[in-house]
């Protein structure tokens, strides 16, 4: 029999409040009194269950990363659709991050500004391989920075140049990967001094050559390493600039108030597009040919100026190519040699042979002489007959086999030579100076270039320089010649001077 007690609780069970849930029990069908009032916690989340109160929403904390993963999922489709418009990130070989995806985008709206309505093809490979094969025989790449020095296109050859990939370079700024000391010299010519108060139309005529140095590209803990360059280009006018008047005098009026004294307000109206040349020499030295130690060739006018020079002259006389450009070739000689070869040179004029040879003693940079022998060709014109310029090949030979040639090329010539007022007229100039005095070179080099007396119709014709072009170039010879340790004695040319001058006074008076 139940105690009392018990029946009791069993009857408090069925009269129980209605904020107290009675749940079935597995063992005897009733279950113990819970109070939901008194074991409630204040948690928001056991509200929830109640039939009275609405359903409780999220936390602001699942909100937000819900919204940033919508906000990333959107942004990741738009990033996938911009890619598809960048044909540079199409034909890529390897990923690209949505930063540079950002960059070219925005390099792809500049390029429409300044090529918009010039280019119209853009269905078109913007570098296809017969613009590639060109750059390839002319040895440099293209380049295209805006005012500001912010680089808007590159031909991809510059990873052969340089080592960097040419999408990598679009939209950077050219001055970071410009020697410090050659920023300013960059500037002047990207960036003239025109621009900062007007557009002139002459700017756009001038043509631009200098050389800088440009970082190559390596690992961050190599130390950096320039290549000397030169850069050949002219300004442009992008083609969606401001063309009204008006408007440039308000952009330019804007920038005044903004302190910033540049024409474009965007930096984009107008840009330098040139082509990159590097001049130094990718082989070493090492590896170079052996032909590279003993040989070099030279280009010359008709007066023997050296007009260009290849770099093995370092390594066969010891000069550097700036040095020997601009220079006559004939003060660089012994002087006992100069007249043999101005006599096969002027040969080759009067009888239009197209090629030459000549041996004779060269002065080093160590103020040495060396054994030369030299195999000229004229450049002619065909249709006119005209001699502009002659290509040398200069090979270096031994000593013994040198003055072998020399006796044999001075029997060929010494009808055309007359020895004997050749040593009075040495007599009569001596110089302590191994080479040519540069007051009687000159002499010798203006009948070099007289023209012929004949009235031959298959006679070629010289385009001599000028007086003052040859006088020039003798000068810049002495200098470089006074380096190697030689002097000449100037009272010669003094007098000489002097007695210029006299007749020069008495032809005026008569």
């Amino acid at each position: 029999m139940a105690a009392p007690g018990a029946a009791n609780t069993r009857l408090n069970i069925y009269t129980a409040t209605p904020t107290q849930i009675s749940m079935p029990s597995p063992d005897f069908g009733l279950s113990p009194t819970f109070d939901m009032a008194s074991t409630s916690c204040g948690d928001s989340s056991s509200d929830a269950h109640s039939p009275d109160l609405p359903k409780a929403k999220a936390s602001d904390r699942e909100c937000r990363i819900i919204a940033e993963k919508h906000r990333r999922s959107q942004f990741n489709s738009e990033i996938a659709q911009m890619m598809t418009l960048l044909s540079d990130i199409v034909h890529s070989q390897r990923k690209v991050d949505k930063t540079s995806v950002l960059r070219l985008a925005a390099n792809k709206l500049r390029n429409e500004h300044v090529f918009g309505d010039t280019i119209k093809c853009c269905h078109l490979e913007t570098w296809s391989n017969a613009i590639m094969k060109f750059f390839d025989i002319i040895g440099g790449f293209m380049i295209a920075v805006t005012c500001r020095g912010r680089i808007f296109n590159v031909s991809p050859n510059v990873q052969e140049k340089l080592g960097y990939c040419h999408v990598d370079l679009l939209g950077q700024d050219i001055y970071n990967y410009v020697h410090n000391e050659d920023k300013e010299i960059l500037r002047k010519h990207i960036y003239p001094t025109e621009l900062q108060t007007g557009c002139d139309s002459k700017m756009f005529e001038q043509h631009h050559n200098f050389c800088v140095r440009l970082l190559r590209a390596g690992a961050r803990a190599d130390p950096p390493k320039y290549e000397r360059c030169r850069i050949d280009g002219m300004l442009r006018k992008s083609d969606k600039a401001t063309s009204n008047g008006v408007e440039d005098e308000k952009t330019i009026r804007r920038q005044r108030v903004r302190h910033q004294r540049t024409f474009s307000s965007s930096g984009n109206d107008f840009v330098f597009i040139g082509m990159v040349h590097p001049i130094t020499n990718p082989l070493p030295v090492k590896i170079l040919p052996p032909t590279a130690y003993s040989e070099y060739w030279t280009r010359h006018l008709v007066d023997g100026r050296i007009v260009q020079c290849d770099q093995s002259i370092s390594l066969a006389a010891g000069y550097m190519t700036e040095e020997v450009t601009g220079t006559s070739a004939f003060v660089f000689m012994h002087k006992e040699d100069v007249r043999w070869v101005i006599c096969v040179l002027r040969q080759m004029y009067d009888e239009s042979k197209e090629f030459g040879e000549s041996y004779y003693r060269l002065m080093s940079r160590s103020g040495h002489f060396i054994y030369m022998r030299t195999r000229g060709f004229l450049e002619i014109d065909k249709a006119t007959k005209k001699v502009q310029s002659f290509v040398c090949v200069n090979s270096v030979i031994g000593e013994e086999y040198g003055r072998k040639m020399m006796e044999e090329m001075k029997r060929k010539y010494s009808v055309m030579v007359d020895v004997d007022s050749n040593q009075s007229d040495r007599a009569i100039t001596q110089d302590e100076a191994p080479v040519e005095h540069p007051k009687h070179l000159e002499q010798i080099v203006m009948h070099l270039v007289e023209p012929a007396a004949s009235d031959n119709f298959d006679e070629l014709k010289l385009v001599a320089p000028s007086k003052e072009n040859i006088i020039s170039a003798i000068k810049n010879s002495e200098r470089v010649v006074h380096e190697t340790g030689v002097r000449f004695d100037t009272r010669k040319r003094k007098n000489s001077d002097c007695e210029d001058s006299k007749e020069h006074l008495k032809k005026q008076i008569c």
